[in-house]
């Protein structure tokens, strides 16, 4: 289920040892880490998911542009050098999730801080739960 944050390198003594160590899991723990994976990937700030709202309430319109391009790359190449879940999810939202957003009713607001830490919290939830990905 991909390394993490606490991965042993391979230089370290023991490693081959860890490696054949299975851990049985519950089926909770298997069923919680998908749904975090399932909403971390509807995260991922590009075209109607529900991180491109949130990327067009943080940033704008054209700043939601520049975002969504960023993470469609970040997306495509995490995809080619990690998990194949990641590279079938580009070419879904790129087919099927690329066209603009209908306007909001009230674009022209700020939103207020406590939203703008809520969404940066949802971004670093979503990077620490993608970016481990194999």
């Amino acid at each position: 289920l991909g390394d993490g944050m606490l991965s042993v390198p391979a230089s370290a003594a023991g490693a081959e040892a860890l490696a054949d160590v299975n851990i049985s899991l519950h089926p909770f723990a298997i069923a919680g880490f998908f749904g975090l994976v399932v909403n971390a990937i509807n995260l991922v700030p590009f075209g109607r998911t529900d991180g491109g709202r949130v990327a067009l309430a943080l940033f704008g319109r054209s700043g939601n542009q520049a975002v969504g391009f960023f993470a469609l790359i970040a997306l495509f190449f995490q995809g080619i050098f990690g998990s194949d879940l990641l590279l079938f999810y580009f070419a879904f939202i790129t087919f099927f999730q690329s066209e603009n957003e209908i306007p909001c009713r009230n674009e022209v607001d700020d939103i207020d801080f406590s939203r703008v830490l809520l969404s940066t919290f949802a971004g670093v939830l979503v990077l620490l739960s993608l970016i481990p990905m194999e």
